[in-house]
């Protein structure tokens, strides 16, 4: 990691520890980053972060490559970037070139996915669309910090069936065994994965986020994990390296490529007294491919299969002499998911922590120092790296780490888009056709009303939506220069931008707007008064709020206020100097959500009148 900074800080990346800028006035924040390289369309978000989180220090990683010709040169083989069908994406996100759209459908690149489009490729290559406090982890540095804890593994595998479970797997025999230890204890996944860490110098949340987002589900039904795939049964590829035509591919990369070098011969059975193989014997041509199943003196026990479909074969006894093992590295085969997870590890880390030390430059290999510029990507699918970002933000989160000390890496690219939404389009490049002047006109829990200027001659637009909160994107076209999208998530936080169709063709997307939906109604659970003039209140928790604002009154139109206080819990025991005892007031209560100086409250609560006493 060391030849990693020195290389950076000599050729390509300036840095700037912003830690002693922590106690400057957010101007002075903001002209910090400017100094350091940042250009103006990251100064916001970055200003925004650093005031909720001023442990955190954002790096610039001045590529020094122009953003046009880096998009180019990912999107050099289409089938190197693609992205999954989903209902959550529409076409815009799917290549339509003559290769990858075929007789009006799609061309399935890898089973489920398609290759994405530039537009999509611009989209989740631009860093300035995940500069909010979850996608950033993109950008984090991926190496191990002692900060790291089991609870915070735990907190990335709630969702699959790795948490808080002991390793219990199918060994190469088929049968049900659960791991143990040299002193004979069992190990749980959140403890491999902090082990495999701790010995290959790579985040355990990285670890976890990248298990759960190539392996990760309820149960252990992947290839890579369900230990019952034939020809490799009993072999383990949590991280799915080198799966480049499905699974089963990873599970020959977990398997050590085991095979012939010579002509040798194939033993159904082996003699333990003689500690030799016996039984019926088979010729077997060189470059003959088997899987590992057992040592057994100076014999392995294999399975043979074709790699033409993987087509199982004998099981049998080889010398070890008459195989090829240079592969046997990194711990290989992989015969048990803690063998996956620390060999796995350590290949990643030597593979990628040099050069490519975030998850952003994992998929996006924009190092020149690297030597292998836009390759050696370790994920193919462009939406990958956000995903994973968000479940680190989470294990950060639920360990209570957010506020420490974290690194980001950021790239920053020559002649950037003034558009951050798809497209390419440089500043100079936009025209007349192009929607200006968006804005929010009216919002609700649920849905937000905006409007633009019309486009003369335009006949239709295209309102695209991100929600920054949770990572998914939707659309919708109306006719008008105006739009209401509904189906919104009550205080969550949404970045819109608008696109006119015109003379048949569409124009560039106008600049984006970000807006919160205000935070949900709060319902009462109890209002009532207590002895010594005290009023009690509880609520139903809103989610996804900072607080709540408690409003008394002597009126039911709250004209004659008695007193108003903010509060972070749902419940609240107010005592009030103005209450009377014998005299009815009223209460009501609404939520409201912070966005930098702004707070945004939801609809005021129903009424309730309690007499004190």
């Amino acid at each position: 990691m060391k030849r990693f900074i020195s290389l950076f800080i000599s050729a390509l990346m300036i840095t700037c520890s912003l830690s002693g800028c922590l106690t400057a006035s957010a101007a002075n924040y903001a002209e910090s980053l400017r100094s350091s390289g940042f250009s103006e369309s990251y100064i916001d978000s970055l200003v925004e972060l650093h005031s909720k989180y001023p442990n955190w220090e954002f790096r610039v990683f001045k590529t020094g490559l122009d953003w046009s010709t880096a998009v180019a040169g990912e999107r050099s083989q289409h089938k190197n970037q693609i992205i999954e069908k989903s209902s959550s994406y529409g076409d815009r996100y799917y290549c339509n070139c003559s290769k990858c759209k075929v007789n009006g459908k799609y061309v399935y690149q890898y089973s489920g996915c398609y290759s994405a489009s530039q537009w999509a490729v611009e989209y989740f290559m631009d860093p300035r669309n995940w500069l909010d406090e979850q996608h950033i982890f993109q950008f984090h540095s991926n190496e191990y910090s002692n900060s790291e804890t089991q609870a915070g593994v735990e907190a990335i595998l709630k969702p699959t069936w790795m948490h808080n479970a002991n390793i219990t797997y199918k060994n190469t025999n088929g049968s049900t065994v659960t791991y143990k230890t040299k002193s004979g204890g069992t190990l749980k996944y959140s403890k491999s994965i902090l082990l495999a860490a701790q010995n290959s110098g790579l985040s355990a949340y990285y670890i976890a986020s990248r298990i759960v987002k190539e392996v990760g589900s309820t149960k252990p039904s992947a290839t890579g994990v369900c230990g019952t795939k034939l020809p490799f049964t009993g072999m383990y590829n949590y991280y799915s390296i080198g799966a480049t035509s499905g699974g089963t591919s990873g599970l020959e990369f977990a398997s050590g490529y085991l095979r012939t070098e010579t002509k040798t011969t194939l033993f159904s059975s082996y003699d333990s007294k003689k500690k030799q193989g016996s039984g019926t014997k088979t010729t077997l041509a060189a470059k003959q491919y088997m899987s590992y199943i057992g040592t057994y003196g100076d014999y392995y026990k294999v399975r043979l299969y074709s790699q033409s479909g993987y087509t199982s074969g004998a099981v049998g006894y080889v010398l070890k002499s008459a195989l090829r093992t240079k592969y046997f590295n990194y711990g290989r085969p992989w015969t048990n998911p803690h063998k996956s997870i620390s060999g796995g590890a350590k290949y990643i880390a030597n593979s990628y922590l040099e050069y490519q030390n975030t998850g952003y430059l994992e998929k996006f290999n924009v190092n020149s120092a690297s030597g292998m510029l836009h390759s050696h990507e370790y994920m193919q699918n462009v939406d990958a790296v956000s995903i994973e970002a968000v479940s680190a933000y989470k294990a950060y989160k639920e360990a209570g780490l957010l506020n420490s000390k974290h690194t980001f890496y950021i790239p920053v690219f020559n002649n950037m888009p003034g558009d951050t939404s798809g497209g390419g389009a440089t500043q100079s490049q936009q025209n007349s056709s192009v929607p200006a002047n968006l804005k929010l006109t009216f919002r609700t829990t649920e849905s937000i009303r905006i409007k633009w200027n019309a486009v003369s001659g335009a006949s239709k637009y295209y309102v695209f939506v991100k929600n920054l909160t949770a990572g998914n994107t939707f659309g919708k076209t109306v006719t008008t220069p105006y739009a209401r999208v509904n189906g919104l998530t009550a205080g969550n936080k949404y970045r819109f931008t608008v696109r006119a169709y015109k003379n048949g063709k569409w124009s560039e997307y106008s600049k984006t707007v970000t807006i919160k939906a205000i935070p949900m109604k709060v319902k009462y659970k109890v209002a009532k008064a207590k002895n010594g003039r005290k009023i009690y209140t509880s609520w139903k928790k809103v989610k996804g709020v900072d607080g709540y604002l408690i409003s008394y009154a002597r009126d039911i139109k709250f004209k004659n206020k008695v007193a108003q206080k903010r509060v972070n819990s749902k419940t609240f025991d107010y005592t009030g100097k103005n209450f009377t005892k014998g005299v009815t007031y009223y209460v009501r209560i609404r939520a409201y959500k912070k966005s930098g100086k702004k707070t945004y409250y939801g609809k005021w609560s129903a009424v309730r009148a309690v007499k004190c006493r």
